[in-house]
């Protein structure tokens, strides 16, 4: 099944594991490096992504239930660069991990972190978000408010992030598998690869290691993450949903480091070059994790998962007139530094960024197909309607841009 899906595909490599109420199962395929033919195995590590976001909220957990903090505490409690500002003192770890915090949004930070040494670099982080704008009160994936969720770690731990990440979450989960990029041993270690296989250089930006640039894991250690979630009762909390928005291809519910899928639960991770995606069945006791090293990884991802969890393949549908008058989504959605301008047509919507345009055809009165055929994002999706049921909010893949 693997093997015929990476082909169809075109995917260099990829490690499928299968947890079924007790039994484990790990299927390999493909190149681990396109260049040298080097096969993947067990034993290859992938970056995680934003799966390393899950990570982080199973720790968070874990210290709650031990009593070292709890999900409610003020963000300014634990991190002591944004003691005093209004951001701060009003939004909670929880709002974090829920994606609902109103953090200071930038491309700038969202996609590329600030600069400094390891040891630093969260601190430089929180202290350059303290002197920003919140965001307005809307959802909004954010990698920024992970890497501040990082610094906060720190804070409760006394210890570097990485350090903390061992001992709290790798260690008792016996995740002796999983490492760091930026440590010294991490092969054997799957390359990134584009689209038409070429190698693609990893993205490792310190100051967004807790949103998910440095983890390295294998298929094995990510079930046993995963046997974690099914049967340790007080990680369910991170399963109960945040906020009413759905994004299409992605999710129907956010929760604490967790997405609702359907009746599933789990969360992707997308790096240049590497996709991750974990599924939880908790009714069934069932777990599938898929590790690709290839910007088509989500691709096998929807080929493979509904066969493997009985789920439904996605809708793409475009449907004529099922979002009413399109004029209603015209305007201006933006952060201080990108913009979104947004027209209509009688039948489609023109989204312009960058001299860049999408074309865009409704699928329901939120979502409206771009690409069929990009696996990642396929769609985009409004949000925050009004009493004249104009949008305030346009999701571009997971971050969301108030219309301004």
């Amino acid at each position: 099944l693997l093997r015929e899906g990476i082909a169809r595909h075109g995917v260099a490599g990829a490690a499928l594991g299968v947890f079924d109420d007790g039994d484990l199962a790990i299927a390999t395929a493909g190149v681990a490096d396109a260049a040298t033919g080097e096969p993947v195995t067990a034993e290859t590590r992938f970056a995680l992504g934003s799966l390393t976001k899950s990570m982080m909220a199973t720790v968070f957990a874990r210290l709650a239930d031990a009593g070292r903090l709890t999900l409610d505490d003020v963000v300014a409690a634990h991190v002591p660069e944004v003691r005093g500002t209004r951001w701060g003192e009003q939004a909670t770890l929880r709002g974090l991990l829920g994606n609902r915090s109103r953090v200071p949004l930038r491309a700038e930070w969202e996609f590329a972190g600030v600069d400094g040494d390891a040891d630093v670099v969260l601190s430089r982080l929180a202290t350059t978000v303290a002197t920003a704008e919140p965001a307005g009160e809307f959802w909004s994936y954010s990698n920024t408010g992970w890497g501040i969720l990082g610094r906060a770690l720190e804070s409760v731990s006394g210890e570097s992030w990485e350090d903390a990440m061992r001992e709290h979450l790798f260690a008792p989960l016996d995740l002796t598998e999983t490492t760091f990029a930026t440590a010294p041993a991490a092969e054997p270690r799957a390359s990134g690869h584009d689209a038409a296989h070429a190698p693609v250089e990893p993205w490792t930006p310190l100051a967004l290691r807790p949103a998910g640039s440095t983890v390295l894991s294998t298929a094995r250690d990510l079930l046993r993450f995963a046997r974690a979630h099914l049967e340790d009762g007080s990680l369910a909390g991170l399963r109960v949903p945040q906020t009413d928005v759905a994004i299409h291809a992605w999710f129907d519910a956010w929760c604490l480091g967790l997405a609702r899928i359907g009746g599933l639960y789990g969360w992707d991770g997308v790096l240049p070059g590497q996709r991750s995606v974990l599924r939880l069945d908790p009714d069934r006791r069932r777990a599938v994790v898929l590790l690709t090293n290839d910007d088509n990884g989500r691709a096998l991802y929807r080929s493979l998962l509904p066969e493997l969890l009985d789920v439904p393949p996605l809708d793409l549908e475009p449907r004529p007139g099922a979002a009413g008058d399109l004029s209603r989504y015209a305007g201006l959605y933006a952060w201080p530094d990108r913009r979104w301008n947004v027209s209509a047509t009688e039948d489609r919507l023109r989204i312009e960024r960058d001299g860049s345009v999408l074309e865009a055809l409704p699928i329901d009165e939120r979502t409206f197909l771009v690409d069929a055929n990009d696996p990642d994002i396929p769609t985009v999706t409004f949000g925050t309607f009004d009493a004249d049921g104009r949008p305030g909010v346009l999701y571009h893949m997971l971050w969301g841009y108030p219309r301004v």
